[in-house]
């Protein structure tokens, strides 16, 4: 894991100081390779995206079977798993975008870390090693997280994703507030373009 790991640092270091060559500013350089991540990315969004419309529309069959083996769970296990295989649906394919860019913010955070970016590299008022000093970008990146949720409307379709609506977003800013500016700018910049996808996604599939 040791391995794949400094891999990726290497990778994304490879592709900042390659890109800044060409912008002449690592800010500049973060949203752009950003921006590539989030294309290499998009046949698994859609493939995410799929699999969630699958997954409401199969609920109310999930719901039945609850009712029908609740004093069965290892049936209604069962049960459900064949539901899942008879409509093709991976109860875990909405998680995947999310868990592949896991990785590469850990190493985005050690490439940030390891001086591979000069300590005074700035992009507007942040110096990107360093926390954004005014708490700027993560209230920001907490209020994206909000409106993302709210565009997908997953409280609409299950109310105890209601209060996580909420509480996800302050997380969000306690969790990144300590963190370089530079990984705070593509959380951020990620999170846009993720709510401009879904927008896209959702107004192709209305």
């Amino acid at each position: 894991m040791s391995y794949l790991y400094n891999l990726l640092k290497q990778f994304l270091a490879l592709l900042l100081t390659t890109t800044d060559k060409y912008v002449g500013n690592f800010g500049v350089s973060i949203i752009v390779v950003t921006i590539l991540i989030k294309i290499a990315l998009l046949p698994l969004t859609l493939k995410q995206d799929k699999s969630m419309k699958e997954m409401k529309k199969i609920q109310p069959e999930l719901e039945k079977l609850k009712e029908k083996y609740a004093n069965d769970k290892q049936m209604l296990n069962i049960k459900t798993m064949e539901l899942y295989k008879e409509h093709k649906v991976n109860p875990l394919g909405g998680c995947l975008p999310l868990l592949l860019q896991l990785p590469i913010l850990f190493a985005l955070f050690g490439v940030l870390r390891s001086g591979i970016i000069p300590a005074d590299s700035s992009f507007l008022w942040l110096k990107l090693p360093e926390p954004d000093p005014f708490f700027v970008l993560p209230v920001l990146n907490g209020a994206v997280s909000f409106f993302q949720q709210k565009l997908m409307g997953s409280a609409d379709s299950n109310p105890q994703m209601k209060n996580m609506m909420y509480i996800f977003p302050i997380m969000m800013i306690f969790i990144s507030y300590r963190m370089p500016s530079g990984l705070q700018l593509y959380w951020l910049t990620s999170s846009i373009l993720a709510v401009v996808q879904q927008y896209f996604i959702m107004k192709k599939g209305a």
